[in-house]
């Protein structure tokens, strides 16, 4: 067991001594790029008189991700389909208690079929 240990340590330190250089490597190398990029910049200035700047996140890929896109809204609810769902759910919490009652389900089901095969047509057109 205490070997386990040991060797959890060490990997631990070694780790850390990674993450450290890493850090650091990874610092000097943004620094060098920042500079190169600046040098690049004021030559295009000076010889070219272009004036380039340092592109930013573009604002409207962001907006467009979190605003709903007008082609993706659903089209306004149709009220005959409203209507026939809402009596196709009354006719199936009546064809519940029918059955928790011990009745003949048998007209309710009949409806209940009825019904959602007029909400299949009314969705359909």
């Amino acid at each position: 067991m205490p070997n386990t240990i040991e060797q959890y340590r060490e990997a631990k330190a070694t780790y850390q001594k990674l993450h450290s250089q890493a850090k650091k490597e990874l610092v000097a190398r943004f620094n060098q790029l920042a500079a190169e990029l600046l040098q690049i910049q004021r030559e295009l200035k000076e010889d070219f008189g272009h004036k380039a700047t340092i592109p930013a996140k573009a604002k409207n890929a962001r907006a467009a991700r979190t605003a709903p896109s007008k082609v993706s809204e659903p089209p306004p609810p149709n009220p005959k389909i409203a209507a026939v769902e809402k009596r196709l759910a009354s006719e199936k919490k009546k064809l519940e208690q029918a059955l928790a009652a011990g009745k003949a389900d048998k007209p309710i089901k009949d409806r209940i079929y009825e019904l959602e095969d007029e909400l299949r047509l009314a969705r359909e057109k």
